[in-house]
């Protein structure tokens, strides 16, 4: 990469078939990212933002065009390459926060840690240091049932960190909260990349957020305007 970008996002494009002819989700997208910061993508619904978000963590190829995260070609990464970046270099929040239920806001939180086998002591340490950062110190025990639904999203939020990922890519992770809720996970999400010095990804169609981000990407109808 002739850059210092954490992304680099290349005459993306991504065609898709249907009954009525070929669906353009997204249409010679270009962008950069530099490390450490938090980019909003926002736009309507099906704007393309999440076939953009996709493409650029490696869970859809594109059509056309290229991605690139630090050093990484992920469009030219097969299969396993894809799945090993998103073990080690990129990690999800998604709408629906995907918690364990049986498990506590600690046990979830480190589950990515125990899937690496990473010693006990260094987990249980790591773990704390996630909870207090998302501001649940005093929830680690609960269940995610026992939790509103910001709560829940925060634990999202620091299992996602666990690994310590470079890059986090975040869709729409305040579209099930009210106003005043998703503006605190939005706040939350800047502290993290100033924190963990994380580059992130948000996608939203809140325009009230849009003031928190660094860097805005308006997306609409797959064009980057």
């Amino acid at each position: 990469m002739n850059d210092d970008a954490m992304v680099a996002v290349d005459g993306l494009s991504r065609t898709y078939p249907s009954a009525a002819g070929a669906v353009h989700a997204l249409r010679d997208v270009s962008f950069r990212i530099a490390p450490g910061t938090l980019a909003a993508l926002v736009g309507k619904s099906g704007s393309g933002k999440t076939t953009l978000l996709n493409c650029v963590g490696g869970l859809d190829r594109p059509s056309a065009g290229r991605v690139t995260i630090g050093d990484a070609d992920v469009t030219a990464l097969d299969e396993a390459g894809r799945t090993a970046l998103r073990r080690s270099t990129v990690s999800f929040v998604f709408q629906t926060f995907g918690l364990l239920p049986m498990l506590s806001a600690a046990e979830n939180v480190g589950l990515p840690l125990r899937m690496r086998r990473l010693p006990h002591a260094a987990r249980r340490e790591r773990v704390a240091q996630l909870l207090e950062l998302v501001g649940l110190t005093a929830h680690a025990e609960q269940r995610p049932g026992e939790l509103s639904g910001g709560q829940q999203q925060r634990v999202a939020i620091a299992r996602a960190l666990a690994n310590s990922p470079r890059l986090l890519i975040a869709d729409e992770p305040t579209g099930q909260l009210d106003a005043e809720t998703g503006a605190s996970i939005m706040d939350l999400l800047r502290t993290v990349v100033r924190t963990e010095g994380t580059t992130a990804i948000i996608s939203t169609h809140d325009t009230t957020l849009h003031d928190l981000a660094d860097q805005r990407l308006h997306l609409a109808d797959g064009v980057l305007v």
